[in-house]
């Protein structure tokens, strides 16, 4: 295993563990691909590939919450492809409600019922 270092620490000062150290990708396939893009048929079945690999990854949560956070734009991350994470993000949050169908039949002037 490679040992990485800031780029102002000595060659020989290893960096701290890190949850990708034990990510599934680390010891599989070339790492193009986790990131087969198109729509044929060979692009479809890499990354259907790459997802059975995540999905016996012991840190694809970890791996998810951080292309979610980093906003990744392409490639398989905690077993989701750009499509599926783009979707998730769409989804509303525990700070954004989803609207009511009540809320969203009330006139914009007038305040929505409650019960």
């Amino acid at each position: 295993m490679r040992t990485r270092t800031s780029h102002d620490a000595p060659e020989n000062l290893p960096r701290r563990p890190h949850w990708s150290d034990q990510a599934v990708c680390q010891t599989t396939k070339d790492p193009d691909y986790w990131f087969a893009e198109g729509h044929d048929e060979e692009s479809i079945a890499e990354r259907q590939e790459a997802k059975k690999a995540c999905a016996r990854c012991p840190v694809r949560p970890q791996c998810l919450h951080a292309a979610l956070e980093r906003g990744e734009p392409t490639g398989v991350w905690g077993g989701l492809d750009e499509d599926e994470r783009a979707a998730l993000t769409l989804l509303p949050t525990a700070r954004e409600p989803a609207p009511t169908e009540e809320a969203a039949d009330a006139s914009p002037h007038e305040p929505a019922k409650t019960a």
